[in-house]
């Protein structure tokens, strides 16, 4: 072997072996290893960042999961939607949810009001003392008296707090205000959950009808592959006819079957929109049986008020605001005093001895009634600029409020504008695609009837059987969009699309 073929293996190993090292020093610098902790903490956590901790028995929690509830979907019902609304409101988790908020709120005011009223406790000390005091040596040889005690104080202990200069009036006037902001975000998560079965709802109805037009198209397309084979059994038509007639058969039918596989996801959408499992397959009514949208009665400069007079979450920015107002309210009241009523009554139980001069009196009775009352005045007078501080921060959480509320407002018009304007062109639309479905439809046929006694060709058939499919779903999806800006509409305004439980 070559001198110079050595030296260079010699050195690459070298090399290997150093960058081995260098990164396994590295890999120990950044990686601590399990003896750097504790050793009743050792078990607790994975031995090293690059292996799995192991878990113990999660039986306790893993059952937690499992529900055990029955199914709520009816697998042989055919639900219409402000069924599936109502199911939705009451068994959606979301729901429960917002109203232990709401409820939250409403137990927060009544804490605040107990603020008003007087707080009386009762309070026990007992225990045995020994006290010298010191006396001129004149009187007592030792130089002081032992007093012995053994005692027990009750007493009942009042503190009522009676001027605040707006503290407490400010925690009140917030905590009103956050339950109307609860209350109102409550109405909004139903008519979220209500908005969100509306589209998941039309979006399954739509998927069957696209079933339906594309089983239609199938069958437009076979009885154009029967056409063509019949007359080419009459040699009328020649094989590559067929061959295009089989392959728009083929197609229409890889169509269908893709439209058919959305069906399942449509149904995993409604049953989460409902708050339900999606394992339960759920039938609805058919997408012809749905109601027509109605028609706009309002401008839209009414609908835009309309939504500025009844969309709770805006109304809820105005509470968030009012909450910011009163708690700066409170801040700047920390800078007064507070004056409250104390007092208190109680008894000392016991028995006293004095000794002195190695000569004790005994035990005597030392039971005496005591009590109290008086008025206390607090005022800081410096507190290192706290006080400023939190004025500062609430009157910086007045101002976000006041800026949120403006985007919002903001945000609310755009999306009752363009919800407004995507129903107004879906109608416009509509007729338009209804009369391009009826075109269609006679084309095909008059195209079809030529094609079988000779007068037409393959290729005006073929065209148009897929502006016939074409057009079918272009009023169907208009239909679909129609109903679903219909539903934005009513949703950006505010309106709750379950009519029958109004107070809701």
């Amino acid at each position: 072997m070559p001198i110079s073929t050595r030296v260079t293996r010699t050195v690459g190993a070298v090399l290997l072996l150093y960058s081995a090292q260098t990164a396994s020093a590295q890999e120990s610098q950044q990686s601590p290893s399990a003896t750097d902790i504790p050793e009743r903490y050792r078990r607790q956590v994975a031995p090293t960042p690059s292996t799995y901790w192991q878990s113990p028995a999660l039986h306790d929690y893993t059952r937690v999961l499992k529900s055990t509830e029955a199914p709520l979907i009816d697998a042989n019902k055919r639900y219409e939607l402000p069924e599936l609304i109502d199911l939705a409101q009451r068994v959606n988790p979301e729901t429960r949810v917002a109203w232990e908020a709401a409820r939250r709120a409403a137990l927060a005011v009544g804490l605040v009001d107990s603020e008003y009223f007087p707080v009386l406790a009762i309070s026990a000390l007992g225990g045995y003392q020994s006290l010298g005091v010191a006396v001129p040596k004149t009187v007592v040889s030792d130089g002081f008296f032992r007093f012995d005690l053994a005692r027990v104080v009750p007493a009942l202990n009042l503190k009522w707090l009676l001027l605040d200069f707006g503290r407490r009036g400010s925690a009140w006037d917030a905590a009103k205000e956050r339950l109307l902001a609860a209350n109102l975000g409550f109405n909004r998560k139903h008519q979220q959950i209500a908005f969100g079965v509306q589209r998941a709802f039309y979006g399954l109805t739509s998927v069957r009808a696209r079933i339906a037009v594309a089983q239609s198209s199938l069958d437009a397309a076979r009885a154009v592959q029967e056409a063509t084979e019949s007359r080419l059994k009459n040699g009328l038509a020649t094989r590559p006819e067929l061959a295009l007639a089989r392959q728009q058969t083929a197609q229409a039918a890889f169509e269908l079957e893709e439209v058919l596989d959305r069906e399942r996801d449509a149904q995993v959408t409604l049953t989460e929109s409902i708050g339900a499992s999606p394992q339960a397959p759920i039938q609805v009514i058919d997408f012809s049986a749905l109601p027509a949208a109605a028609t706009l009665q309002d401008s839209v400069e009414k609908a835009i008020d309309r939504a500025l007079e009844k969309r709770p979450d805006l109304i809820a920015k105005v509470a968030a605001l009012r909450v910011s107002e009163a708690e700066l309210s409170r801040a700047r009241a920390a800078y007064w005093p507070t004056l409250s009523l104390i007092g208190d009554v109680g008894s000392v139980l016991g028995n006293a001895r004095i000794t002195a001069d190695g000569r004790s009196t005994g035990w005597f009775g030392a039971t005496q009634p005591s009590y109290g009352i008086g008025l206390s005045l607090e005022w800081e007078i410096f507190d290192g600029g706290a006080r400023r501080r939190r004025v500062e921060l609430a009157e910086s959480t007045r101002r976000a409020a006041q800026d949120e509320i403006t985007a919002t407002r903001d945000r609310a018009v755009s999306e009752v504008w363009k919800a407004y304007t995507d129903v107004k062109l879906a109608f416009r639309r509509l007729d338009v695609a209804a009369a391009l479905v009826d075109a269609s439809q006679q084309s095909y046929e008059d195209s079809l009837r030529s094609y079988q006694v000779g007068l037409g060709t393959l290729t005006d058939l073929l065209a148009a059987r897929r502006e016939l499919s074409r057009a079918r779903f272009v009023e169907l999806d208009t239909k679909v969009h129609l109903l679903e800006s219909s539903a934005a509409l009513a949703f950006t305004t505010g309106e709750t699309p379950d009519a029958r439980n109004p107070d809701r």
